[in-house]
């Protein structure tokens, strides 16, 4: 790979089973022109220090929100059944950004477009009539992939035999239909692992609130891999309902505890006891009354590895939490149309973040420095003028993630670093 711009250290790799992309792409051949935006003509043009990110839709109304810091915004592309793959060359691979938006009367989702890789996984999904999940399996690769899906709820993994060796031909994507292919009553989780190739996935989710029969729509967010301290940020000042779903893949069960990241530092709210979680299953509660208006993330710890969210509800609209990584190197990415607000949670020392915001013409409308006390969170307030956003972390990272809250609806997201590596299915015991 050549080297980054000036001053941006490479992200880390991600344990002890991550790999170069140059290890998970020796089936791709071929080279790129320069250039941002196009959609992906022939995907066994992908080359290793390329970027794709596709576009999956899934709900009514999608729009693409694409484009590179230094080049603004690309002109928005609907999104149909035929999911939409654009394509980023190595020399501007740090700097880009897509994301898909749908919104409705007092409704707004969001989700940041996948990029290729093995493993997925989603928490807060349905599998009944009131509460439905679609997953959108999509392969931009020139080789088949081979994925199994497996389905948590709260009693256990829910049974789905047709569910397993999955096969996705290069370009095609496959539906799947939570109700239809795992029914069950409750939160859910969904594992997806690619046992050969490599896949995009999205989940688009729809939700019943309250008994007045108001519909939301939105994408569950991928969330980090289970892990024995997970962090959940992009999380509404205030809400409605607030609630932490928890799952525990693995076949031991699980004591969690819960903490707080809030401006002041980090705490055990003493109204929140450690809680089981049993194996191979889904936990909720409510955190409503930690959502008191000021910048905060939730994070999880275990003995065992865990990953979760967070569902809102605020008034006729539904989001979800993000389970993210920490962000090391400098990263960009796109937020909804409205007004909003960044947060920054550090998990160890204090640091700064530099912030730089741009209007959809590529001009610079925001430059902070944000301060980020120790094992604390910081917030900043965010106009409707900024469309996408460059963040340089400190060297020791932070935990990013936004929220956009207006009359016409809520979404939040957390911050991903640029993906450059990967990592390969791992399935055990532990998980």
């Amino acid at each position: 790979m050549s080297a980054r711009r000036a001053g941006v250290g490479r992200p880390t790799v991600l344990g002890a089973m991550v790999v170069a992309l140059t290890l998970g792409m020796l089936t791709l051949a071929g080279t790129t022109p320069a250039g941002l935006g196009r959609p992906v003509d022939d995907p066994s043009r992908v080359t290793l220090d390329s970027r794709v990110f596709s576009c999956t839709g899934g709900i009514a109304g999608t729009t693409t929100f694409t484009g590179e810091v230094g080049s603004g915004l690309v002109a928005p592309r609907k999104i149909t059944s035929t999911p939409v793959h654009t394509r980023v060359d190595e020399a501007v691979a740090d700097t880009s950004f897509a994301g898909q938006q749908a919104r409705f009367a007092r409704q707004l989702a969001w989700v940041p477009c996948p990029e290729p890789r093995a493993t997925w996984w989603f928490v807060g999904a349905g599998g009944a009539v009131i509460h439905d999940t679609t997953l959108r399996i999509t392969n931009p690769r020139t080789g088949a992939a081979v994925v199994d899906v497996d389905v948590f709820g709260r009693s256990g993994e829910v049974e789905a035999p047709g569910l397993s060796g999955i096969t996705v031909a290069p370009g095609e994507t496959r539906l799947v239909d939570i109700g239809r292919t795992a029914p069950s009553v409750g939160n859910l989780a969904i594992r997806v692992v690619a046992t050969r190739g490599l896949v995009a996935v999205s989940a688009a989710d729809r939700f019943n609130i309250g008994v007045v029969g108001v519909t939301a729509f939105e994408w569950l967010p991928a969330q980090a891999p289970p892990s024995k301290a997970t962090t959940l940020t992009g999380i509404p000042a205030k809400a409605n309902e607030a609630t932490l779903l928890v799952v525990n893949p693995g076949t031991v069960e699980a004591v969690a505890q819960v903490q707080i990241i809030g401006k002041t530092g980090t705490f055990s709210p003493q109204s929140l006891k450690p809680f089981k979680v049993p194996a191979k299953s889904v936990t909720s509660l409510s955190v409503k009354s930690f959502l008191d208006g000021s910048a905060l993330a939730i994070r999880v710890l275990s003995e065992r590895r865990l990953t979760a969210t967070v569902r809102t509800v605020v008034a006729r609209d539904t989001a979800y939490g993000t389970a993210a990584l920490l962000v090391r190197s400098e990263s960009a990415f796109a937020v909804p149309e409205g007004s909003g607000r960044l947060t920054f949670s550090s998990l160890t020392e204090a640091g700064e973040v530099k912030v730089f915001g741009y209007d959809a013409k590529g001009r610079n409308v925001l430059a902070r420095t944000v301060q980020v006390p120790a094992q604390a969170t910081a917030g900043l307030p965010l106009s409707a003028r900024v469309r996408y956003l460059r963040i340089v972390p400190p060297g020791s990272g932070v935990i990013a993630g936004f929220t956009v809250q207006t009359q016409r609806g809520v979404a939040g997201a957390g911050v991903a670093p640029a993906s450059r590596s990967i990592r390969l299915p791992q399935v055990g015991p532990g998980w």
